[in-house]
């Protein structure tokens, strides 16, 4: 009897030790867990067009034309329009706010140089399926799916060697990525450097005496209105062409302020040319 009582006691002690292991190992996997889930979050980040960086939780919210990107510090949400990103990492993958027709949206970064690749949403779905290259001088195609050759070819036309594999078949659409890196190779190769064209300084020089006016003034979306300039005159110097909705939301800063309604339209004219 005394032998079976000590067999049971050492079976409950050798259960509640067990017990007590497995407790810690799930104990220590879930802050492991935490961790790592707290490490992937603090990971994003977004930057506005005041070149604030903002780290937290963040996610992209889509609408029917305008992408918003929402960041959570600290357990608070703060909701950005694509209009006022610069960039975002989102899950250690890059996105950059990108105008398609009249719709702008935060599309991945798959490729960057002179000719970028981004990847979108189509309409009513939720993966990123679509493909949109944009060039360095402001022109840009949708990836086709019918007649690829063609409009492929004549999109990349500046680089003979690339747009004639095209046009041969040699890259075919499932080499989409290879053919953007060989067209920046050889484009980086074909183009000299030259002189900033005259309407270059025309565009800088209005963009300049536009801000020197704003400063001197008062008026709620005055840091706005700045922002954009400043973003726009990076375009400029790059000989990147300025994209309609900063055009738009330049004259939305400004609606207000009809002493610079002068200024305004001249840049426009400048920045349209």
């Amino acid at each position: 009897m005394t032998i079976k009582l000590a067999l049971q006691a050492t079976y409950a002690v050798f259960r509640f030790l067990k017990f007590q292991y497995m407790y810690r190992i799930i104990t220590l996997w879930f802050i492991f867990l935490m961790v790592g889930f707290s490490a992937v979050a603090q990971s994003d980040y977004l930057v506005t067009l005041k070149s604030d960086t903002l780290k937290g939780e963040a996610r992209i919210l889509s609408y029917d034309k305008l992408d918003r990107a929402q960041i959570s510090i600290n357990g608070k949400k703060e909701v950005y329009t694509a209009l006022q990103i610069l960039s975002l990492q989102m899950d250690s993958v890059f996105y950059k706010a990108i105008q398609i027709d009249n719709t702008v949206r935060l599309m991945k970064v798959l490729r960057s140089g002179y000719l970028s690749l981004y990847a979108f949403k189509l309409p009513n779905q939720s993966t990123y399926e679509g493909r949109y290259m944009v060039k360095m001088d402001g022109t840009s195609l949708e990836v086709p799916n019918i007649s690829f050759k063609r409009l492929m070819a004549n999109y990349l036309e500046d680089c003979k060697e690339v747009a004639d594999k095209i046009k041969n078949g040699d890259f075919p659409k499932k080499d989409l990525e290879k053919i953007i890196d060989e067209y920046n190779v050889c484009v980086t190769q074909l183009k000299p450097a030259v002189e900033v064209p005259p309407a270059v300084i025309a565009q800088k020089e209005a963009i300049q005496h536009l801000s020197k006016k704003i400063k001197e003034l008062k008026f709620d979306t005055k840091d706005d209105a700045l922002d954009i300039l400043r973003d726009m005159q990076t375009k400029v110097e790059k000989q990147e062409k300025v994209s309609n909705y900063l055009i738009e939301g330049l004259q939305t800063a400004l609606k207000d302020q009809s002493s610079l309604s002068e200024e305004l339209d001249k840049l426009i004219v400048l920045l349209k040319e």
